[in-house]
């Protein structure tokens, strides 16, 4: 019996994928529906006042934390999520995708974080939350409205993209190990924004479902964009 021979493969083929190859089409419109969903649930509870019992409960709570280290460090995570340090991140990856040949990954990454950006500002016109009172604040207090938080939501849409376009072709265990810590600086962003007193964690859960529904539907469309390409 005549042995077929192996194809090579594709010219930039991926070896692995993560995020969003890796989720398809069906997986993008169910990541975006769910975190969609849990975004207006959340919206609700604050619109109706739900939310402020928990909400004060943890701010308690993670303000008896007080410890020069921690201070630094979470000082360090909140400028990873401000617009200069998402804009940077983003940037950075653009510009490897570019000189590797790869301008439609770049553009991906581009129209993710503008278009995170873009909804951020939209969606604290829309709900126009006050920041929180007076409470162990550590930072000046920023003049934009609270819900959702922007530095969440600007980095659960951008930093697991990032990692994605960086890494995609790497090993499965270098994929891994990119990705979780994607997902560690994306949970510190979001804690040190509370722990400033600047956020509530409604505001922090909010962010990051308005941010993972973002992903979801940008994964879903570098998904349709990459699999009309190739045929």
């Amino acid at each position: 019996m005549k042995k077929t021979e192996k194809q090579p493969l594709r010219k930039g083929k991926r070896r692995q994928n993560f995020l969003p190859l890796a989720i398809g089409r069906s997986g993008g419109v169910v990541l975006a529906g769910l975190a969609l969903w849990f975004f207006k649930k959340q919206a609700d509870h604050v619109v109706e006042g739900h939310a402020d019992r928990y909400d004060d409960a943890i701010m308690q709570a993670v303000h008896q934390i007080d410890h020069p280290q921690i201070h630094r460090v979470l000082h360090a995570a909140t400028q990873l999520g401000s617009h200069a340090g998402i804009a940077a991140a983003a940037g950075f990856t653009a510009i490897m995708m570019l000189r590797r040949g790869r301008k439609h990954d770049a553009w991906t990454v581009a129209v993710s974080t503008g278009g995170a950006m873009a909804i951020n500002t939209i969606l604290k016109n829309i709900f126009r939350r006050q920041r929180p009172i007076e409470m162990a604040r550590r930072i000046k207090l920023p003049k934009s409205h609270s819900f959702p938080s922007g530095h969440s939501l600007l980095s659960a849409a951008t930093y697991p993209i990032v990692a994605h376009h960086l890494v995609e072709r790497h090993s499965l265990p270098v994929q891994a190990f990119a990705h979780s810590v994607a997902g560690m600086i994306v949970l510190s962003v979001g804690f040190s924004r509370v722990y400033f007193g600047v956020h509530f964690p409604s505001d922090v859960l909010g962010g990051f479902a308005a941010g993972i529904g973002w992903l979801g539907l940008t994964s879903l469309s570098h998904t349709v964009a990459e699999d009309t390409s190739v045929r």
